[in-house]
């Protein structure tokens, strides 16, 4: 049984990252920033086990730059709304 929980909770803190960026993907999508397609719109690595703050791409570095200068606990995709409107 103690197996089959600490198995259980290994799991379940594993998929939270994964997790966080499948969320923010949908908040995108319910924000109507279509730019955002999946993980990799923000993420160098194709694996999700590799993604992490290192593996950013422009648009990753911006959101956490913007993170940075607004001392924000998380990064908050409704920031992308001012990227893109600065890219176009």
């Amino acid at each position: 049984m103690k197996k089959t929980t600490t198995l259980l909770l290994g799991v379940a803190v594993a998929a939270i990252p994964a997790f966080a960026s499948q969320k923010m993907v949908k908040q995108c999508k319910d924000l109507g920033i279509t730019e955002i397609k999946n993980c990799a719109s923000c993420h160098t690595s194709k694996s999700p086990k590799e993604m992490s703050e290192k593996d950013l791409n422009e648009i990753g570095k911006w959101l956490l730059e913007q993170k940075a200068a607004k001392n924000a606990k998380e990064c908050d995709v409704a920031w992308l709304k001012e990227y893109f409107a600065n890219k176009k």
